[in-house]
């Protein structure tokens, strides 16, 4: 049985345009009658991105699919990204066995038409084995991450450059609001372990993890009220000490839900100093990581 895809498609370059003497906008380019010498420009086929939900959660995959059409409302590209929903095994990953379980069923389903596509992102917030399988799987000029490296490696660049800062230093820190307490160690190992470290203490750069006690489900299905108290309750207990620059959304299932973290640093922070926090969707690190590397380490030339 195969999972299930959605699509969204970016902009399309037109054949010919007129130099010096064009505007674009969000979905194509629009030439100004005057007359000029025409450039032929040969079209590049789109790049090809697929965001898979590993669980089979359809829920899931429509927050995915809602967060993915307001980010090409914000930011024009010409990738063409497509989720795909897992066709059975856990409707939510909560610990490392249903993390597995989804990655043998999601390679499976997928793995006669890897080539289908340019990237791969995988939408889950853990160290989820699917990443290293569909590495071993494709080409070396596909490119896979997932949410969890994404946001990572986004983070850190966006810390202080200076590495010997006080370790008490404001806003010299990132820290991730994820959903079950199991996720706290298992994401604070993660770290440790991306970042090669023998112990968390010596990076000086991750503050840690604050659990809502809600599962991805539940952050859909509980009453709002519910979850917005919980996200702020977490949210606050990561940055009151004012060292933490950059807070994760440490689910997929958070897509969304930023603003409720914006309020809670609003009202913990302060309006001068909330300014100093960035707020990071894995999801879109995760987009704009993957579109970089088609960028800067596209396909080679046969």
């Amino acid at each position: 049985m195969w999972g299930e895809f959605g699509h969204r498609n970016g902009s399309i370059l037109p054949h010919y345009l007129e130099p010096h003497n064009y505007c674009f906008g969000k979905k194509s380019f629009f030439r100004k009658t005057e007359k000029r010498m025409q450039i032929k420009i040969t079209p590049m086929a789109p790049k090809k991105l697929l965001v898979i939900n590993p669980n089979s959660s359809r829920s899931m995959t429509d927050s995915l699919d809602q967060l993915i059409n307001d980010l090409d409302e914000e930011i024009t590209t010409s990738t063409q990204i497509q989720t795909y929903t897992a066709p059975s095994g856990p409707p939510s990953v909560n610990n490392e066995d249903d993390a597995l379980e989804s990655a043998k069923i999601v390679l499976k389903d997928l793995e006669s038409s890897l080539s289908n596509y340019d990237a791969y992102l995988v939408a889950c917030y853990s160290v989820h084995p699917l990443v290293g399988m569909l590495r071993d799987k494709v080409s070396p000029h596909i490119h896979v991450t997932g949410i969890f490296e994404a946001s990572v490696s986004t983070s850190l660049s966006l810390l202080p450059l200076k590495y010997d800062i006080p370790s008490d230093h404001q806003w010299s820190k990132f820290g991730i609001v994820s959903t079950g307490a199991y996720w706290e160690k298992a994401l604070s190992d993660g770290v440790k372990n991306f970042l090669d470290l023998q112990d968390l203490k010596s990076s000086g750069r991750f503050k840690g993890v604050e659990t809502t006690g809600l599962n991805a489900i539940e952050l859909h299905t509980s009453p709002p009220e519910v979850v917005r108290k919980k996200m702020m309750e977490a949210t606050k207990r990561l940055v009151k000490n004012r060292d933490v620059k950059i807070v994760c959304l440490g689910c997929a299932g958070m897509a969304g839900l930023d603003r409720i973290v914006e309020e809670a640093l609003l009202e913990e922070l302060g309006e001068e100093d909330a300014r100093h926090v960035h707020v990071l969707d894995g999801v879109k690190a995760g987009i704009g990581a993957l579109e970089s590397l088609l960028r800067a380490l596209p396909a080679k030339r046969k």
